[in-house]
């Protein structure tokens, strides 16, 4: 008989103890670090859906993987259980990362593509502290499709989290017993910083609904639950079907999508509206792109000459919505940025550590799933030692000015992220001064791009 590793006989007994309850540290963990950092990691932080989630286990998350760790990381901050993942198991190879990921609640799971050896038999290992977990009435959560995959399409769903849903049913029979919650995770742009991302959890699914058929055809039933479970996903995130045209229709959501919340009369400042919308702006041009070959080809013609000439003009496609722009729309503007410089200006030195040993670290990173939760841990963690030691400082010099304290408190915690928003008004400030010169000038290239935008937008509805 194969004698096991340290590692995997204290992962068997005390990790699989640990995993069964819930951990006082993990809760204060993620309260005052992981989800208030993960939230400020982002510009924008839309949940849809949290009244679905049920109060109790055992439940499964399972949910679409174009964000890798920070997947699990948007799990963790939007909802309340402790929740047990399964991840590579090449990124447990050193003792300090592999201990960090056991607090985390995660999990090693070895693959040959991932380069791990002759660790396979150890899988066994992870699936049954899993199954205790589910057992015990607690959280597990899993990304069906297998890998990382970073692009707005649903995968082929794995079966091994069915097999994990099913085998954890046994204890529960036909009745009660093991919920699989769906989870959409709709990210802007996992690969930068400071961008909007919408997590929409669907309606649980029983899986004492497939646990006859379970008993009768295992196979069967993990089919059946495969395709329920694709099916629901579906309704959650972005779908793009069309593989050729996969990046044209991409283009065009992103370009056109509030247009076409407006034109179909739903709010596109709404998050759950909009993703309404985008759905269904995809759906139109993937059945163009499988029905009328011709026809997308000549959208993306006229898309790729429009993105030419936003480009030559240095403008954005949102400021051709408008066919003028009010002076003192501009005024305020650059009233916002004149009031917000000094803010913005401490805000950029409370970032450049942060920031920049995040950048530094980025470029150790050989395989690019891992670069945005890099980026992430590095600069929450920095941020959070940095705001530590000025918050004592802070506290030794300003205990008995309450008022004084309070301000470069909220100086300390905020600045950084008003700096990104002043950042971002800047630009679109100075893209619209561009665009209302170019509109006195009655520009001929920007006449040309409003007739191609109009061209466009009478193609889809």
């Amino acid at each position: 008989m194969q004698k096991k590793s340290d590692f995997y006989y204290i992962m068997a007994k005390t990790l699989t103890e640990k995993l069964c309850k819930n951990d006082w540290k993990y809760t204060l963990t993620r309260m005052f670090w992981a989800k208030p950092n993960f939230k400020r990691y982002y510009r924008h932080f839309h949940v849809i859906g949290k009244e679905n989630i049920p109060a109790k286990g055992p439940l499964i998350y399972a949910g679409n993987h174009q964000g890798a760790l920070m997947d699990a990381m948007a799990v963790v901050s939007t909802q309340k259980h402790q929740t047990v993942f399964i991840a590579r198991g090449d990124i447990f190879k050193k003792p300090l990362i592999r201990k960090i990921l056991h607090f985390m609640r995660i999990l090693p799971i070895y693959r040959k593509r991932d380069g791990c050896g002759n660790n396979y038999d150890n899988n066994q290992e992870t699936f049954e502290i899993v199954d205790k977990v589910l057992r015990a009435g607690m959280v597990h959560g899993v990304f069906p499709e297998g890998a990382f995959n970073p692009r707005k399409r649903l995968a082929t769903l794995q079966k091994a989290a069915f097999r994990t849903a099913l085998k954890a049913q046994e204890m529960y029979g036909s009745t009660g017993g093991v919920q699989i919650v769906p989870l959409g995770l709709n990210w802007q742009n996992q690969k930068e910083f400071f961008k909007d991302v919408t997590i929409v959890y669907g309606k649980p699914i029983a899986v004492a609904e497939y646990f006859s058929l379970y008993q009768e055809n295992p196979a069967k039933a993990y089919l059946k639950m495969q395709e329920r479970l694709a099916e629901e996903l579906r309704k959650l995130m972005i779908d793009i079907h069309s593989e050729t045209h996969y990046t044209t229709i991409e283009n065009f959501r992103e370009a056109f999508g509030y247009d076409y919340a407006k034109a179909t009369q739903r709010n596109p400042d709404n998050p759950k509206e909009r993703l309404e919308a985008d759905q269904e702006l995809v759906k139109k041009l993937d059945d163009i792109a499988e029905k009328n070959e011709p026809k997308i080809q000549d959208l993306e013609q006229t898309f790729s000459q429009y993105q030419n000439g936003l480009q030559k003009l240095n403008i954005r496609s949102r400021l051709l919505r408008y066919s003028k722009v009010p002076w003192y729309e501009l005024l305020e503007d650059f009233g916002v940025l004149l009031l917000g410089f000094p803010i913005a200006v401490i805000g950029a030195i409370l970032g450049f550590l942060p920031l920049s040993l995040a950048k530094k670290y980025e470029k150790m990173i050989k395989d690019p799933q891992f670069l945005s939760s890099t980026r992430y841990v590095v600069a929450m963690t920095v941020r959070g030692l940095q705001n530590f030691i000025l918050i004592i400082i802070l506290l030794l010099t300003c205990y008995n000015k309450i008022i004084l304290f309070v301000f470069f408190l909220a100086l300390i915690l905020y600045a950084e992220r008003l700096m990104l928003f002043y950042v971002e008004h800047y630009k679109r400030t100075i893209g619209k001064w561009r665009y209302v010169r170019l509109l006195r000038k009655n520009d001929a290239l920007l006449n040309e791009l409003k007739r191609q935008r109009e061209e466009m937008l009478s193609e889809l509805w």
